[in-house]
């Protein structure tokens, strides 16, 4: 209110300043445009602030201006000029400092968790504002609590929200379930051989139980028997005998248990003992359970083979054979000298000049058991075996072939392995089977066939051959080592009639083979009607099963006086019969690093 009555003074003097201005200007009788248009404009402008300013609920009164009072006024406006100026200077210079009136704090914006706020006030006589900022409230933690894992639920930890905002303070992690903790199954319900069973377990947390099916029990496999045991060689001990065909053996002596398979119903199975033992002896039949245990007890007598030594799998091997594989290794610079100055250079020329034709020369070196099944020796064999590849046996072939166009040998080795599941050697005997020299007589074919196409050649395949198991006594490995055994050998039945004069029964069992031996073998065999090539065969005991196949698939075969064991070349039958063919076969025992026996076979021409 005071301010605006100042203003209302301060109008009324510049109103009465104007007059007085005007005043003089009549008395002096000059006027200026300026100035008649100043003091216009002036009066114009106190004209319309008084008419807004003066103008407060009291009456306002229109000023009248005579002609007495214009005379009087210079006078009279410089005393009240004077003194309102002097009034208004003190009370300017007098009057107090303004002190503000405020109200209460007003809330303009919340603050929040996180975020400020603000708040103002007024003064209540100039309106004056305050605005000040008001602090974030923080986080109002709530507990979140722990939940325990279950078996089969998750958990969490304990943790923490803002219970005004809900934002996560402390997170909760997931506890994995802990499981189920089931204890041993329990029979609530035996199986028969007839009936199924079934058997419970219960878990030690939560109680939660779980039952399943128990099989109908299978027969026992037949109780094995043991037929006899013999020493071989330090404190190992070879025991044997009989049990249903195709099982799995498990033999168990002093805490050591073992596993090998039988061959068809016999089984041979070598294994250490430390003086005197008990072994035990358990059979597994395919879809049987286990037999019943056989005991046998074993006093060392000091007694041994020495000439045999057992492997896995009911395999029997001849002692000597040891030394091709632990220490017999072939030198291929000796082996290319001899197969290309010897044989290439001297015999294959000679040979050929006596038949006046291309004769082909073929070696069929066949692996001896304990290479063919080297995979099949115990850890203690194969530890200290060198490489087979490097055998004598394997660095002759490889200096053969290649030396002279007509001139072959045929690496009998991967065949064999790749049938090693077979019965493809004797386990009671040093040789192969006739399934064994089958497989020997079909890589020789494959040469026969490479330089006469024509040629036929007899298969199982092609029904020409059926293969029958019989029962038969042990081979020579019983009499070397003085066992009792009995082995299943495959042997071969033709189902041809010209089969050639080596196809004939030598047997007192009734099977149709060669069988072992060459007693009474006539020394030429005759196809009728046949255009496959001729052959010389000459060959040691490992011919012998063999020679049944080479009779039957050649249109004409010689032999040596003896057939067997006789390496020299006979030069009337290459001058005579001109053979196609010359086929060497000996076992790899049979040579040594000088080739000996094909030294004495090549220089006798």
């Amino acid at each position: 209110m005071k301010a605006r009555f100042n203003r209302i003074v301060s109008l009324i003097l510049a109103l009465l300043t104007v007059c007085l201005l005007a005043v003089g200007c009549a008395e002096t009788g000059v006027t200026t445009d300026a100035e008649t248009t100043a003091a216009d404009e002036t009066v114009k402008e106190t004209e319309a602030e008084t008419t807004d300013a003066v103008t407060t609920g009291a009456e306002t009164t229109e000023p009248q201006t005579t002609e007495a009072e214009t005379t009087a006024a210079p006078e009279t406006e410089t005393e009240t000029e004077t003194e309102t100026q002097t009034e208004t200077e003190t009370e300017t210079e007098t009057e107090a400092p303004h002190t503000h009136t405020f109200g209460d704090w007003t809330v303009t914006k919340q603050p929040t968790c996180t975020e400020t706020g603000t708040e103002e006030r007024r003064c209540a006589e100039c309106n004056e504002i305050e605005i000040r900022t008001v602090e974030a409230t923080g986080h109002t933690p709530v507990t979140d609590k722990a939940v325990a894992a279950t078996c089969t639920a998750d958990g969490k930890t304990e943790g923490s929200h803002c219970g005004v905002c809900g934002a996560v303070i402390t997170a909760q992690t997931v506890v994995k379930a802990t499981g189920h903790k089931f204890g041993d199954w329990k029979v609530t319900k035996p199986a028969t051989d007839k009936e199924e069973g079934t058997e419970t377990r219960k878990c030690s947390v939560c109680g939660k139980e779980e039952t399943r099916k128990i099989a109908i029990t299978a027969p026992k496999t037949s109780t094995p028997k043991v037929l006899g045991t013999k020493m071989t060689a330090g404190d190992r001990v070879l025991v044997y005998g009989e049990c249903e065909p195709n099982s799995v053996i498990r033999t168990v002596i002093n805490g050591n248990e073992m596993k090998n398979k039988s061959k068809d119903k016999y089984f041979y199975i070598e294994m250490g003992i430390g003086g005197k033992s008990e072994i035990t002896v358990y059979a597994t039949a395919s879809g049987k359970a286990e037999s019943a245990a056989t005991k046998v007890t074993v006093t060392p007598d000091g007694s041994q083979t020495g000439n045999v030594w057992g492997g896995k799998d009911s395999r029997i091997f001849y002692m000597p054979t040891l030394h091709f594989l632990i220490s017999a290794r072939g030198d291929t610079g000796y082996a290319n000298n001899f197969a290309q100055g010897l044989l290439a250079n001297q015999t294959m020329p000679k040979i050929q000049e006596a038949t006046g034709k291309e004769t082909k020369l073929i070696f069929c070196i066949i692996p001896d058991p304990a290479t063919g099944y080297y995979q099949e020796q115990f850890d203690y064999i194969q530890n200290s075996v060198l490489n087979p590849s490097s055998s004598i046996m394997g660095v002759f072939n490889k200096a053969v072939n290649g030396k002279h166009k007509d001139m072959y040998a045929v690496d009998l080795l991967p065949t064999l392995r790749a049938h090693k599941d077979e019965s493809i050697y004797f386990s009671t005997d040093t040789h192969y089977t006739e399934l064994g020299a089958y497989y020997a007589y079909l890589d020789i074919m494959k040469i026969v066939k490479q330089n006469h196409p024509n040629t036929k050649v007899r298969t199982v395949e092609n029904g020409d051959y059926n293969i029958v198991y019989k029962d038969v006594p042990g081979g020579d490995l019983c009499g070397i080592a003085g066992l009792g055994m009995n082995e299943v050998v495959p042997f071969f039945e033709a189902n041809f009639s010209d089969t050639g004069s080596y196809y004939i029964s030598k047997r007192n069992d009734g099977i149709k083979s060669a069988g072992f031996g060459p007693g009474g073998w006539q020394r030429d065999s005759v196809l009728n009607d046949s255009n496959n090539p001729t052959a010389y065969f000459i060959a040691d005991s490992y011919g012998c099963y063999i020679l049944p196949f080479i009779g039957a698939n050649f249109s004409k075969v010689w032999t040596n006086e003896g057939v067997l064991w006789n390496y020299g070349i006979d030069r009337n039958i290459l001058t005579q019969n001109k053979p196609d063919y010359i086929i060497f076969v000996m076992c790899q025992r049979n040579i040594d690093g000088n080739y000996g026996n094909i030294a004495g076979f090549a220089g006798s021409i």
